[in-house]
């Protein structure tokens, strides 16, 4: 129970610091600039909170999010998760390159 009480936590805390990410970020390899939604990384709750193994939803999700992780973490809330140990193995096990802010 007290694990799903930090799950929800966790995500009041993305949703409240979302409003001001939902931004355009710099252009993709494809030419479309992607849109920085750090709730699009809710699939990696699990992963974050739990230390379970990244879905391939949340992989999936943190690549498209790529260009906005930088910004993401530079935000005192957001940061601790980005730049944390978890957010590292979460980083790794999607193959996802280290960030050079």
């Amino acid at each position: 129970m007290k694990m799903k009480l930090y799950e929800i936590q966790f995500l009041l805390l993305v949703a409240l610091l979302a409003a001001p990410f939902t931004t355009v970020c710099r252009a993709s390899r494809t030419g479309r600039p992607p849109t920085c939604d750090p709730l699009a990384l809710r699939p990696c709750a699990p992963a974050v909170i739990y230390g379970a193994r990244p879905s391939g939803e949340c992989c999936a999700k943190l690549r498209g999010q790529m260009p906005c992780l930088c910004r993401y973490s530079k935000n005192l809330d957001l940061g601790r998760y980005i730049n944390s140990r978890e957010g590292r193995r979460i980083a790794a096990v999607c193959r996802v390159r280290r960030l050079r802010c």
